[in-house]
């Protein structure tokens, strides 16, 4: 098992990675014992592993099972109010536990439950897919999507504790584990060089990419995530820069009403853009660049992106909630493990990069050979 603290005084909490802490959890979330807990769930995931971390969570308290639709479409206010119901059905009390077990759209919209449920109940997360692993279970930011963007709506609420068992693993599907890789890789081109070097040499598609070489990436993604964090909880100025790869993705994920891409996908495409506006601009040299587009492509096929009409990706980032004062900041690619904040990034400069993603076709796939995204 390894453990990242996250430094936050007196939010501060672990992330512990580990297979089968699942069936620890009592020993892991000893502190939270006597507390009712809400057991917040898609029905997949409660499906395939909700028995046996029900029966250990019950060794801390009542739970009730809350269950909750998956994918990004119901990141909204309808699936927020269907919390809300439950836990006042469930009289959950300001002495409550949420603990959000799934990928995450769950864990987001959870999170935010507990944030404002009563002003602020305490959290857990358990997630069950490698993107919210990485991603989401770390760092405090929860929320909710709006109509015209995604996360408009949200909050900062650290969780109390974040227990990862990769063993959740072994039942998500190819695209799910790939689309986690994505935002792993993020963070081997963000800050750790070894980490890229490890996602560069991971079998092509990510078949075969088990065990220990899966959970010692996980625990390297969390930690650097949990360094930015300590460093800036609020997205003041350093950890903007997680948001690597962002900026277009989220436009990408927009503009195709969240039915095309993973989120993972669209983030992969992002990194594709940036180190395509970083060379452009004299910050990459060419050998990153190549190592970087590469290293995306062999995680696996994405849906295209030629077909996309720029005004329209363009509109989309004009309304990102990181813009300030008109202009909206892009972390670039200025070396493998070196990233700098440019706002002055011109609509030019990335049209440009949006007919170099669209002419960039090795791993790029048919919409028709990926399936839509399900809601």
């Amino acid at each position: 098992m390894l453990e990242i603290p996250v430094e936050l005084g007196p939010r501060r909490y672990l992330v512990s990675v580990g297979e089968g802490l699942a069936r620890r959890l009592p020993e892991r979330l000893a502190d939270l014992r006597g507390r009712k807990v809400a057991l917040v769930a898609s029905r997949r995931v409660f499906g395939l592993h909700g028995r046996p971390v029900r029966r250990a969570l019950a060794a801390l308290g009542p739970v009730h099972v809350v269950l909750a639709p998956d994918g990004e479409r119901h990141k909204g206010q309808a699936t927020l109010q269907g919390f809300y119901d439950a836990f006042l059905q469930a009289k959950l009390g300001r002495d409550g536990v949420v603990v959000a077990f799934g990928g995450g759209v769950v864990g987001d919209v959870a999170g935010y439950a507990a944030a404002t449920y009563m002003r602020g109940v305490d959290w857990v997360g358990l997630p069950t897919t490698l993107l919210s692993m990485v991603d989401s279970s770390v760092g405090g930011k929860v929320g909710i999507n709006h109509p015209r963007g995604k996360n408009l709506i949200g909050a900062f609420h650290q969780p109390r504790a974040v227990v990862i068992d990769p063993a959740f693993l072994a039942t998500l599907p190819p695209r799910e584990l790939r689309s986690g890789a994505y935002e792993v890789l993020k963070c081997g081109i963000l800050g750790d060089p070894a980490l890229f070097e490890v996602m560069r040499r991971a079998p092509a598609g990510l078949r075969g990419w088990e065990g220990a070489d899966v959970e010692l990436a996980i625990a390297a993604a969390c930690r650097l995530k949990a360094e930015v964090v300590t460093k800036d909880e609020r997205e003041g100025g350093l950890r903007r820069v997680l948001n690597l790869g962002h900026t277009l993705g989220h436009a990408l994920e927009a503009v195709t009403r969240y039915r095309r891409y993973t989120h993972g996908e669209a983030v992969g495409w992002g990194l594709v853009g940036v180190s395509h506006l970083a060379r452009a601009r004299g910050l990459l040299d060419a050998a990153s660049h190549e190592a970087i587009l590469a290293a995306v492509d062999r995680i696996g096929p994405r849906p295209r992106v030629s077909d996309l009409p720029s005004r329209d990706v363009l509109a989309a980032l004009a309304r990102d909630k990181k813009a300030r004062a008109g202009r909206v900041p892009f972390i670039l690619p200025a070396a493998v493990g070196r990233v700098e904040i440019h706002d002055d990034v011109s609509p030019d400069e990335v049209r440009r990069a949006l007919r170099e993603m669209g002419s960039h076709g090795t791993a790029a796939a048919t919409s028709s050979s990926l399936k839509p995204v399900p809601a």
